[in-house]
């Protein structure tokens, strides 16, 4: 389970990744950088339910796992 200051953590991880290292892509982005895109996007919406109390338990499992496919997609991606 994620602690409180744990939450804060993952915030600043998640805010980092999604708008601090975009990729350095120009035009369109291929399907690929989309879908893990889409996983820091996951990984808000379970971060702010985390945050809200709502079944902190369950989303804290599926917010790190989505985390975790994301860096191993990352690290395939060498974006």
């Amino acid at each position: 389970m994620i602690k409180k200051q744990g939450v804060r953590k993952e915030w600043e991880k998640v805010i980092s990744e999604s708008i601090k290292n975009k990729p350095n892509i120009e035009g369109i982005y291929p399907p690929e950088v989309i879908r893990n895109r889409e996983l820091l996007l996951l990984g808000q919406l379970l971060l702010g339910k985390i945050e809200a109390g709502i079944n902190v338990k369950f989303h804290a499992e599926i917010y790190k796992t989505i985390m975790k496919h994301y860096f191993q997609q990352k690290r395939c991606l060498k974006i």
